[in-house]
């Protein structure tokens, strides 16, 4: 299912064009604390991207190349063209898809708790993980063939609580949690700003350290005492100084 418009909410109408992507199972008024700080100096247009509050889903298992497409087209009714891009968590890595393939559409990005790259485990965490996948697939095939409800219980005792909410939206959240953006990251050519809690589990500040070595124009900051989802709260006015400094910077080069 698309939509033609992504239902979004304007922040001021001045300045450079901001455009602010949530993360996997929020909306666009995550970022409102955060995009409210900016609207007398920024034109800031907050997105529900598809499948979250009051945008329609893509087809079933569309992936961040499918949603930074779309919003390519989406940006074509928003003036101040080329943006900047700021994403938390699933929107980083659909800012860094926007920067990779749509590149005259975007001035720069920031990554707020950033995913998008494979996380480093440990061989233990690797064996348990693939015996996970096999059970899983087992109780798949048990049920197809018996008509049991072997996979249900399966994901009740290990699914991951962002997998159980997904409900329609499951095909996508399996290919995006599976992606890895390494190749898309190397070729963006516009500069990045990445922030990342040091207390984040969700997307370790290991990551941003990551992206920061295959952006070639990157500025890595951690930010102390800060986690994935409280960086958009009590952590709103660190993340707008590090934002402003950067698009300072931007306007000197």
């Amino acid at each position: 299912m698309t939509t033609k418009r992504w239902f979004h909410k304007v922040e001021g109408t001045n300045g450079q064009s901001l455009i602010w992507l949530h993360g996997w199972g929020m909306e666009h008024a995550s970022l409102l604390r955060l995009a409210s700080l900016f609207k007398t100096t920024h034109a800031n247009t907050l997105y529900d991207q598809p499948g979250f509050g009051q945008t329609p889903r893509l087809a079933d298992g569309a992936g961040t190349e499918d949603y930074a497409d779309m919003l390519a087209r989406e940006l074509e009714h928003v003036p101040g063209a080329p943006h900047i891009l700021i994403g938390h968590s699933f929107g980083g890595r659909v800012s860094v898809q926007m920067a990779a393939r749509h590149p005259h559409l975007v001035k720069a990005i920031v990554l707020i708790g950033g995913a998008g790259l494979q996380r480093r485990r440990s061989l233990a965490f690797k064996i348990r993980a693939r015996c996970l996948r096999l059970m899983g697939r087992t109780a798949q095939l048990l049920d197809n063939l018996f008509g049991t409800k072997f996979r249900d219980a399966y994901v009740e005792r290990f699914g991951s609580a962002d997998y159980k909410n997904a409900g329609p939206l499951r095909p996508t959240f399996v290919r995006v949690v599976n992606e890895d953006l390494s190749l898309p990251a190397k070729t963006v050519r516009c500069p990045a700003l990445l922030i990342y809690g040091s207390d984040d589990t969700e997307a370790p500040p290991e990551i941003g350290r990551r992206y920061e070595s295959l952006i070639p124009i990157a500025r890595f900051v951690e930010v102390k005492g800060f986690d994935h989802w409280d960086i958009l709260g009590r952590g709103a006015y660190q993340c707008e100084a590090l934002i402003r400094t950067f698009m300072d910077d931007l306007k000197d080069e």
